[in-house]
């Protein structure tokens, strides 16, 4: 086996690695929402309607983070159309279903 060989098998290894762990991180961090794309939630700083669920890993596990337009006090959209997110569920709150 010719070293270029060797390092293009590597490369292809690792890549198919990482598509893996990425995978993983996704399933896992999925798994643990506790929202769905519809309903209003809230935290310490403000109400958002979820419109988008991804999945972050920064430090320690992945987690969910709720995007969408932030809402003022009486749940209305604000003027301006601001986009917030909300990282992983603690001190989160569910004000209201989609389904309801």
């Amino acid at each position: 086996m010719e070293h270029s060989e060797y390092e293009r098998r590597l490369k292809e290894i690792d890549a198919a690695a990482y598509a893996e762990k990425k995978k993983l991180y996704y399933e896992f961090g999925m798994s643990k929402a506790k929202f769905k794309v519809g309903d209003i939630i809230k935290d310490f700083r403000w109400a958002l309607l979820i419109d988008k669920i991804e999945v972050h890993k920064v430090l320690g596990d992945p987690e969910p983070v709720y995007s969408g337009i932030e809402l003022k006090k009486d749940l209305t959209p604000r003027k301006d159309k601001n986009r917030v997110e909300i990282h992983g569920n603690h001190n989160v709150e569910l004000v209201k279903s989609a389904t309801t």
